[in-house]
């Protein structure tokens, strides 16, 4: 079997991956949304969504009826085609967390879900998410922290991917630092069990 040498989330063409995972029913959406209705109700919010994989979280958000300038961004092109297509009333940009062209402070909320255990580390990403929130950042993840860290690149035949497990104290120390308050909640649906972060930043 000869392998790709590039990232699988790149090049990858299935764009119902979260369906088929059974990922888009998981309660933690609504843990989420519930808490951006309470603090967003009444104003316009101006949303970043990274790693939008199926359009699930707008989906989502567009449910809740809050009034959301949505933007999303992903480094798999027939994924983000897919989202155009199925919404073209949101803006869906190529671009990696890594390295995110807005200008610091440009979005409300920055929200990260089940994306941060696929790249080869975290720090890079978070900060970056830190720079362009003006008072919000959510990271979900579906792979908890906890100790040991284990990270782990697979490759496949549809390109390489990370699998990564993160130790939770030096990822909690820094959101710390980058945050002004850090709220951790495990939510469960049967034997899946997200991990919720949910950061403000001083005004």
């Amino acid at each position: 079997m000869e392998e790709s040498t590039g990232s699988l989330w790149e090049q990858t063409t299935d764009v119902d991956y979260m369906r088929k995972e059974g990922r888009d029913t998981h309660p933690s959406y609504d843990w989420l949304n519930g808490r951006l209705v309470e603090l967003y109700d009444d104003t316009v919010v101006d949303f970043l969504d990274c790693g939008v994989m199926s359009g699930t979280t707008y989906a989502k958000l567009k449910d809740t009826g809050l009034s959301c300038n949505y933007t999303g961004i992903d480094i798999g092109e027939p994924l983000l085609e897919s989202c155009r297509s199925r919404f073209p009333e949101a803006r869906w940009r190529y671009m990696s967390v890594t390295d995110l062209s807005f200008p610091s402070g440009a979005f409300d909320v920055v929200n990260c879900r089940h994306l941060l255990e696929s790249l080869p580390y975290y720090e890079t990403a978070v900060r970056e998410m830190f720079r362009v929130a003006r008072r919000h950042v959510a990271i979900c993840f579906f792979q908890p922290p906890r100790d040991p860290e284990a990270l782990l690149r697979r490759d496949t035949a549809g390109g390489y991917i990370w699998l990564n497990r993160y130790s939770p104290g030096p990822f909690e120390d820094l959101l710390a630092k980058l945050s002004d308050t850090v709220e951790r909640i495990d939510i469960s649906q049967g034997r899946r069990t997200d991990r919720m972060y949910f950061c403000t930043k001083s005004v």
